[in-house]
C-alpha cells in the first residue's frame, strides 16, 4: 500500500500514454509511490477545473498550466504536445503542493484511495458522518484489508505531525467505530485492486482494535495474513469465513498462531456459538474445533471432508451441516454428536443410515441427493424418537414405486408426525400405512390393533 509521508523522494507522476472514449482524449496518468503504482485517467477540463480551484484557493500560479485550444485539438501532435505539458504540470503541482496536499489534488490522483494517510483521512469522514449508522444493530459495515492494513500500519507506526495538512489525520472515529461494530465483513481479492499493482491479500492487517459483538465474515482472504485476532475469540457469536485458502480449521481458529494443530497456549472461543466454514477446501474436522467448546451450530458446506470426527467435545452441538462434500460412510455418530437436533448431509455419498439410529436427540435428519437405494437401508430411522423432518430426494431410493408409503411404514404409529421431503402425510398415505402396517402383522402371525388403526384414521 502506498505511503507518500514515508516515499518522499520516490514519488513520481508520469503521463505515458493517451486514450480516446466516446471521441474524448484522456490521459492516463500513472503515480508512483515506492513500489505502489496505480493509473487514473482524466481529461483536460478536468484538469482546467482542478487548475482553477488550486489557484483559488492554494496560491498555484494561473500561467503554469497549457492552454485550451478549440481548433485542431484533436490532432496527433497537439495531443502529444499537450500530454507532456500536462506531466510537467503535475510534476510542477506536486512539489510545490507536497506539504500541504489539498484534498482537491490527493483526490484527483486517487491519493484517497491507495495511500494508507489520505485513505484514513477518507474513512474518518466516513466514520464521523455515519457512526449511529454504522454501529447500529441493523447496519453490517464492510471493510477491505486495505483499509484494515492502513489501521494498522498507522498505529504500528504513527506518521510524523502533519499539522501543516489542509486536513490533518484524526483516528478517534475510526477506533471509535470498530469498537462498537455489532457486525462486519472483510472481503479480499487475489487481484490487482482498481487501477494499481497492489494485492489485498498480500496486506498483513491486525484485527486487535476491532471489537465486534455479534457476526465477522472474511471472504477470499489468505488467513496467513491475519496477525492478530485481538478480542475477537471473546466476543464474537458467530464467525462466517468463505472462499479462503483454508485446508483446515486450525488455519481459520489459530490463524494468528504460530504453531497450529496444537491446543497448548491457544486460546479458547468462548463466545462462538455459529461456525460457517463453507466453501474452503478443509479435507478433515480437525482437533482445534475443541477451541470452540460452547458451539451450537456448525456449518462446514462444500469442502472435501470425507468422515464426521473430533465433535465429542462440542456438547453444546445441536446444528451440524456438512452439505456437498465426501462422506460416504458415517459410524457410531451417537459418540460424536450425541445430542445433535438437526443433521443436514445432502450431497454426499451415503448408502446407509445404521450410523444414525441412536440419535435420539434428533428432530431434523436431510440426506437429499445421496445414494441410498433400498428402503431396508432406512429402517435405522424408525427407532428415532424425535425425528419429524427427513429428506430423501435425489437418493434413488425415492424413485421406487409407493416410495412415500414405504418410507412411513417404517415409522408405524408415528407415520403423521413425519414430514417428508417438507411435505406432511396426506390422509390417503396414512390410510394405506395403517392398512400395510396390519397386514404385516397378520402375516407375522399377530392379531392387528385395531384401536390404534382407528386413532390413527381418526388423527
Amino acid at each position: 500500500m502506498a505511503s507518500l509521508w514515508r516515499n518522499q523522494n520516490e514519488t513520481s507522476i508520469l503521463i505515458p500514454t493517451t486514450k480516446e472514449f466516446s471521441n474524448v482524449t484522456y490521459y492516463i496518468i500513472r503515480v508512483c509511490v515506492g513500489e505502489v503504482k496505480w493509473t487514473v485517467k482524466h481529461r483536460y477540463k478536468e484538469f482546467f477545473n482542478l487548475h482553477n480551484k488550486l489557484v483559488a484557493d492554494h496560491g498555484v500560479s494561473k500561467d503554469i498550466l497549457p492552454s485550451k485550444k478549440v481548433i485542431g485539438n484533436k490532432s496527433n501532435q497537439f495531443i502529444e504536445t499537450r500530454r507532456k505539458a500536462l506531466e510537467e504540470y503535475l510534476q510542477k503541482i506536486l512539489i510545490f503542493l507536497k506539504r500541504t496536499m489539498p484534498k482537491v489534488f490527493v483526490e484527483f490522483l486517487d491519493f484517497h484511495v491507495y495511500d494508507i494517510y489520505f485513505l484514513l483521512q477518507e474513512l474518518t469522514l466516513k466514520c464521523s458522518a455515519e457512526i449511529d449508522f454504522i454501529v447500529s444493530s441493523t447496519k453490517t459495515f464492510t471493510m477491505t484489508p486495505l483499509e484494515l492494513h492502513a489501521i494498522s500500519e498507522f498505529l504500528k507506526c504513527p506518521f510524523p505531525e502533519a499539522d501543516h495538512l489542509e486536513e490533518p489525520l484524526d483516528l478517534g472515529p475510526i477506533l471509535d467505530m470498530c469498537s462498537q461494530l455489532d457486525s462486519l465483513i472483510v472481503i479480499g481479492s487475489s487481484n490487482d485492486y482498481l487501477q494499481s499493482n497492489i494485492v489485498l491479500n498480500k496486506l498483513s492487517f491486525d484485527l486487535t482494535p476491532l471489537k465486534i459483538h455479534n457476526t465477522f465474515e472474511m471472504k477470499n482472504l489468505k488467513l496467513n495474513m491475519i496477525n492478530s485476532l485481538g478480542s475477537l475469540r471473546t466476543t464474537l457469536n458467530m464467525l462466517k469465513v468463505r472462499y479462503t485458502n483454508a485446508k483446515s480449521i486450525s488455519d481459520v481458529l489459530q490463524c494468528d498462531v504460530l504453531h497450529k494443530n496444537t491446543l497448548e497456549g491457544s486460546e479458547k472461543w468462548v463466545g462462538l456459538h455459529t461456525l460457517d466454514l463453507s466453501n474452503n477446501n478443509l479435507v478433515e474436522i480437525d482437533l482445534t474445533i475443541a477451541l470452540a467448546e460452547n458451539l451450537r451450530c456448525l456449518i462446514l458446506n462444500d469442502n472435501m471432508i470425507s468422515s464426521i470426527t473430533n465433535l465429542s467435545h462440542l456438547h453444546k452441538l445441536e446444528e451440524l451441516s456438512i452439505v456437498n462434500n465426501l462422506i460416504t460412510v458415517c459410524d457410531q455418530l451417537h459418540m460424536k454428536v450425541g445430542n445433535i437436533k438437526s443433521l443436514n448431509l445432502s450431497q454426499n455419498n451415503i448408502v446407509s443410515t445404521k450410523a444414525f439410529y441412536k440419535l435420539y436427540s434428533l428432530e431434523s435428519l436431510d440426506l437429499s441427493c445421496n445414494k441410498i437405494t433400498e428402503v431396508e437401508e432406512l429402517k435405522f430411522l424408525s427407532k428415532l424418537p424425535c425425528l419429524e423432518n427427513l429428506r430423501l430426494t435425489g437418493n434413488n431410493v425415492s424413485t421406487i414405486v409407493d416410495y412415500r408409503i414405504k418410507v412411513l411404514e417404517l415409522f408405524g404409529d408415528r407415520a403423521g408426525d413425519i414430514c417428508l421431503d417438507s411435505e406432511k402425510p396426506s390422509q390417503p398415505e396414512l390410510d394405506k400405512v395403517s392398512v400395510l402396517s396390519a397386514l404385516r402383522v397378520v402375516k407375522e402371525g399377530k392379531t392387528p390393533d385395531l384401536a390404534l388403526d382407528k386413532s390413527n384414521n381418526l388423527n
